[in-house]
């Protein structure tokens, strides 16, 4: 690594624990080092005494402190001392505690909806979706979250799967009824006639047409086999052609010019009559239902739904990777509105604050109680080093100042004892 790189929070933890380490080791020495000079030089100068009672006192303060300190994580000079290594010796009861007490002060379900409503997320959200670069972040999310299961739903399995659900619900959905109103509209908006007119039409074109004229003729000679004989089959076909034509043209005309000549009527009756046998005949509606069970069997259905749905698939999915997405234009757009109407609607906030309270409140009751046997477990798990040098780097700076505390108190304390003695001498 090198010297300009800047230190991984781990390591500075580490070399902050280090450094207090340190520091509380040299303080002993120190008080060790003042002690011994004070006793040598105290028969020449007897005010070293108290100077030497602050430093043994200290020095034995310190090393109690240090002891205690160690012992936590484990044993002292690798002596065999009772009640030492506490922390790795009694990791599993450490870790039910540790579980058990997050548990029941930290995954109260009254503690976290006090929280939610304190963090107020409706208007938290209200706010951070109004950003348009916030709302263009989130619609990112959202698209790749929709072209995710747009793959997963090409998948082969997949796509045999919603194709079987899908002719299962065709199959079972009942065309009977529908088909009988669909015909009530029909002839109550008088569509039928219009389709009847667009037929005529196409039909008065066909009429005119020379080749429809010359054919017609030739399967009327066709039908006439004396003619041949004397040689009028093409010139009666002929003259026969142009009167049925003529005739033809001239009905067709007038069904087209005349509302209520009898074959449309004719016609609006038959459609009635249909209506009235698919809503009263069971022989009309069991033939419809095997028509629709035949239509559904049909492979080239099969295929045609397959084609639709890969094109729908493959056109939602390029609309989403494209920078000018449509659907990630909407979508962003409809955010930034809802965030617009959180913000202004304080019936729409209220209401998604209680039900965030009540969300929060219901899934830490439900699952607390794995999340603190979930704890207990990962701390079993660890090695026991591990999990000393976890714990020691984490709380270890402030049990050093425990050491300099401890040192400093303990020469005091002995000072103080000394000077109480010789006042009492």
């Amino acid at each position: 690594m090198s010297s300009n790189s800047p230190l991984r929070p781990y390591d500075l933890k580490l070399q902050r624990l280090n450094e207090m380490k340190r520091r509380a080791t040299a303080l002993l020495l120190l008080m060790l080092i003042i002690m011994l000079l004070a006793e040598y030089f105290r028969s020449r100068h007897p005010g070293l005494g108290y100077v030497a009672a602050f430093a043994e006192a200290a020095l034995v303060g310190g090393l109690a402190d240090w002891f205690a300190v160690t012992a936590l994580f484990r044993r002292p000079l690798n002596l065999p001392i009772p009640h030492t290594a506490i922390i790795p010796q009694n990791k599993h009861r450490i870790a039910d505690s540790l579980g058990d007490f997050i548990e029941t002060h930290f995954l109260s379900s009254e503690r976290m909806m006090a929280k939610v409503s304190e963090f107020n997320p409706a208007l938290r959200l209200a706010v951070w979706l109004q950003s348009t670069s916030n709302a263009k972040a989130a619609s990112d999310q959202v698209a790749r979250l929709l072209d995710f299961v747009l793959q997963s739903l090409t998948e082969p399995a997949m796509s045999q799967r919603l194709r079987a659900v899908l002719l299962q619900q065709l199959s079972q959905l009942d065309l009977v009824k529908p088909a009988g109103e669909i015909l009530a509209v029909i002839r109550q908006s008088g569509q039928h006639q219009a389709l009847l007119d667009v037929v005529l039409r196409h039909l008065d074109a066909e009429l005119q047409k020379p080749t429809t004229q010359q054919h017609i003729a030739s399967l009327i000679a066709s039908e006439f086999d004396y003619l041949r004989w004397v040689s009028l089959d093409e010139a009666g076909g002929r003259y026969m052609a142009r009167k049925l034509l003529h005739a033809a043209e001239r009905e067709v005309q007038a069904m087209r010019e005349n509302s209520d000549h009898p074959l449309r009527v004719h016609f609006d009756h038959a459609l009635l009559a249909l209506q009235q046998r698919l809503n009263d005949e069971p022989a009309v509606q069991h033939k419809l239902k095997a028509a629709q069970q035949h239509l559904l069997a049909q492979p080239t259905l099969l295929h045609a739904l397959d084609t639709m749905w890969a094109r729908v698939v493959a056109g939602l999915s390029d609309d989403l990777a494209a920078q000018d997405s449509l659907l990630r234009g909407k979508v962003a757009q409809s955010l930034q509105h809802f965030g617009l109407r959180l913000a202004a609607d304080r019936t729409l906030g209220e209401w998604l604050n209680r039900h965030a309270r009540i969300a929060a409140g219901q899934l830490v009751k439900k699952y607390r109680r794995q999340i603190g046997q979930f704890i207990a477990e990962q701390l079993k798990s660890w090695d026991d080093e591990v999990m000393v040098e976890r714990l020691e780097i984490n709380v270890g700076v402030d049990l050093q100042f425990v050491r300099l505390n401890g040192t400093l108190v303990g020469g005091l304390i002995g000072l103080l004892l000394y000077g109480a003695h010789q006042m009492l001498a």
